[in-house]
């Protein structure tokens, strides 16, 4: 395990180490979270943007009948929360 220090400025240091395996690079964002006495840092999935031109019909399977709006709206918000769930 290792041992950092907070800097005067609210600053530590990952360990290079955890940051390799993490593959956190010079610039990645991280979620910080505070749940049951723990400090937690989560990499976030750095996606590149992409037009609705790129993605149009990228999820339609073939005899499968197309969702609503609402229903569209309901499966992300799910998955977003199974996702981000600690």
């Amino acid at each position: 395990m290792d041992t950092v220090t907070l800097s005067s400025k609210g600053q530590l240091v990952i360990p290079k180490a955890v940051r390799e395996h993490a593959r956190i690079v010079p610039g990645s964002q991280l979620s910080v979270r505070y749940v049951d006495g723990e400090i937690r840092l989560r990499p976030l999935a750095s996606l590149p943007v992409a037009t609705l031109d790129e993605v149009a019909g990228c999820l339609a399977r073939p005899g499968q009948k197309p969702l609503s709006a609402a229903q569209t709206q309901s499966a992300i918000r799910a998955r977003l929360k199974r996702r981000n769930a600690p």
